[in-house]
Formats: structure tokens, sequence, C-alpha cells
């Protein structure tokens, strides 16, 4: 059976709210209903109002209400409620694509994977979706999470994944509450304990880009907090890195050089970023992060990192992030 862990939190009663998540619930069932077990675990993260979960009566579906923690809480919950072999994650903006999720995880058993992952595509229409991705799936063969990782291809969105309920107990792994970037911490520990999986480019989440939306929309003061929770989660990845120093960890190394670029790209779309980029990279140069280390990295990588060692470049780069953001 799967778990799919829905964290839930509108904190406005926002009907626009209530529809997304009824959509997300919908496919969920569309994908599952008559061919795999499931549940769906939905969790209200502290918003003030109950969903209206009337129109699933019948469906497997249970709800929980916690006090607020943010994303990482309500998924910590919704793991420990799980009561599925197989968990996965799906954001209550967010759906998946029709006929999508059950080769997953029949290709998961076939493959005795401990771990899938799986495509996305951005969608920006609120509606229903009722079409189907051209193409089938074709998966990757087993390698394990490190080895994922070395390729420089980690996305670490929780939700690009079918998960292995064993994985996340044997290891204890949990996400950070209260706390944003979560998934940069949880996601390349779960793919470090990873000894088998496979994996698709095959769109099966469709990720919902939610209109004026971008980053530097955000208020100074959570532009800053997200800068600081960055910065608390790479040290925390260097430090599970060389805590398991003795163990295979190169993807580790790719992630953690993947991230402080990431952080700097970010840093140079904030409205204040002539100001705040000399304080991050001196946090970064402090960490033995910066001058940014891109070996290993696509091409691309490597020139934002030589670009970004001087005035000039960071100039450039600038004008490039605020254009392609």
């Amino acid at each position: 059976m799967i778990s799919v862990i829905i964290p839930y939190y509108d904190p406005n009663q926002d009907t626009e709210s209530e529809r997304l998540l009824h959509r997300a619930i919908l496919s969920v069932r569309d994908n599952l209903d008559g061919l795999i077990p499931y549940e769906v675990i939905l969790v209200n993260d502290g918003s003030p109002c109950d969903p209206d979960i009337k129109p699933f009566c019948g469906m497997p579906l249970r709800y929980i209400r916690r006090p607020h923690g943010m994303l990482g809480a309500a998924r910590n919950t919704g793991m420990d409620n799980a009561r599925g072999d197989i968990m996965a994650f799906l954001d209550a903006d967010d759906c998946y694509f029709p006929g999508t999720l059950a080769p997953c995880i029949k290709a998961m058993e076939q493959n005795g994977a401990d771990l899938l992952g799986f495509g996305f595509k951005s969608i920006k229409t609120a509606a229903k979706i009722d079409y189907r991705v051209s193409g089938t799936p074709h998966f990757s063969a087993p390698c394990t999470g490190n080895q994922y990782m070395s390729k420089g291809n980690l996305f670490s969105g929780a939700w690009q994944f079918l998960i292995r309920a064993d994985l996340i107990r044997n290891h204890g792994l949990r996400f950070q509450e209260n706390r944003y970037i979560e998934d940069e911490e949880f996601t390349p520990r779960l793919l470090f304990f990873s000894k088998r999986m496979t994996y698709t480019g095959h769109p099966v989440y469709a990720y919902y880009v939610h209109p004026g939306t971008i980053i530097t929309s955000d208020s100074p003061q959570k532009t800053e907090l997200k800068s600081s929770h960055t910065v608390v989660a790479i040290q925390s990845l260097m430090e599970f890195r060389d805590e398991h120093a003795t163990e295979p960890h190169e993807g580790l190394d790719i992630k953690i050089k993947s991230l402080a670029i990431d952080h700097i790209r970010r840093t140079l779309r904030r409205k204040d970023w002539h100001d705040a980029l000399p304080r991050q990279t001196k946090v970064l140069q402090q960490m033995g992060l910066f001058p940014l280390q891109a070996d290993a990295l696509p091409a691309k990588s490597r020139l934002f990192a030589s670009l970004s060692h001087n005035r000039i470049g960071q100039y450039l780069l600038h004008i490039i992030e605020m254009f392609y953001k």
C-alpha cells in the first residue's frame, strides 16, 4: 500500500486553496483506484478552519489536525501516521498527471527498489488535469542514491520520489520543522541511505506555478530568513557528510556544492542583492565554499561559478537571474 501525504495550510480561508486541494486528492484517486491499494493522509497544519472533505466520503482518506509547524512538521505528522509500505508527498496545490503513478509503483516493486524518482512538469492552470503526458515511462537500471547524486542532477523536492517506508524509519529520517528549505536537508540524506533506486524522467508530478509568486515578492524579512535557513541546511549537510566520511559520499559533495551555487543564485534575485551578496559570500567563504567550487558539475554551473568570483561577473549574473527567474 502507498500512503500519499498531503500537508494543507490555509491561514486566509481561501476558496482557491480548497479547490486546489480537491484537485490534488482527486488526482490520487484517479491514478490508483482499483489498481493499487492506497491511503491519503491529509494533514491540516494549523489552518483556522477545516477544508471541506465531504466530497471524498468513501475514499481511504484520514484527516489530521496539528498546530502550525510549517511544511516539514506536517510531513512528519503524516509519516508518523502512515500505514503504507511506500510513502509519497504531494503538496496541496499540486497534483499527479493521469495514469502515471501506478506504473511507477509497479516498477518500484519489480526492481526491488527502496526509492524511485520521477519527472515533473510545471503547469499554470488551477483546473483539473485531464490530459495525459505523451509517451510511457522508461526506468533506469538500479543504482545507489549516492551514484544518482553524483550525476549532479538532484532536484531536492521530496515530492519527486516514491519512498520505501523502511528507508525512512530505519534511518530516523525527519524533516526540519518551522524552517524553510526543509527538502534540501531531507532529500540528500534520503538518497545517501538508498542502496537500490530507479528513476524516470517521465513527468508524473504536476507542479503548479502560482501567478505572481516570484521570490522578489517576499518581504525582506522572509527573504533574509530563507537565506539564513539555506545556510543552516548547507552546514547541516556538511556535518552529516563528515559523520559518514568512511562511506561513499561523492554525491553529497556534489549536492553541497550545488546548494552553495543555488544560494548565490537566490541572493542575486533579491531586491537588496547588492548589500546581501557580500554577506552571503563571506558566510560561504567561512564554510570553505566560496569561491564557488563547480568541479564535477555541469558546464552551466562551472560558468556561473567562474563569473561569481568578481564584481563585474556578479553584476552580469544578477541581470541574468532577474531575467530568467
